[in-house]
């Protein structure tokens, strides 16, 4: 009876642990940032930090000042409103070896008014902050 209650309780758990969780969790957050499958792999600082944004290529480089984290996502077009589908290539500093998805479909889930955008991406779980920042 006890390993049927452990097993009902560890299932309970690990039910709100899916893809809407991992949403829910990006959009309340506010700062630049990754998260993949509920782990942020990169959040940025502007004490050790830097941000770029390559207009011509619809590129958004976040990166710390030694270079050992970055994320990069080259947009299909710039993400400016809510709802808003696009296409992008993301790549970021993994734990043991840069990670990469091409023409990922990113969804414009909030946009404010100081230009952080929320991106996010349901089959691979990856939520983006970025900003608009021309």
């Amino acid at each position: 009876m006890k390993r049927f209650l452990y097993i009902a309780i560890c299932i309970i758990l690990l039910g709100g642990c899916g893809p809407e969780t991992d949403e829910i969790t990006i959009l309340e957050s506010s700062e630049i940032s990754l998260t993949w499958k509920g782990v942020v792999q990169m959040r940025f600082s502007e004490d050790t930090g830097q941000l770029a944004y390559n207009e011509k290529k619809n590129e958004y480089r976040v990166y710390d000042d030694k270079l050992a984290n970055w994320f990069v996502v080259r947009c299909s077009e710039k993400p400016v409103s809510e709802g808003q589908e696009i296409s992008a290539d993301v790549s970021w500093t993994g734990d043991r070896s840069p990670k990469a998805y091409d023409a990922l479909s990113l969804r414009v889930e909030k946009v404010s008014e100081d230009g952080l955008v929320w991106l996010w991406n349901t089959d691979n779980r990856i939520g983006i902050i970025i900003k608009n920042i021309q």
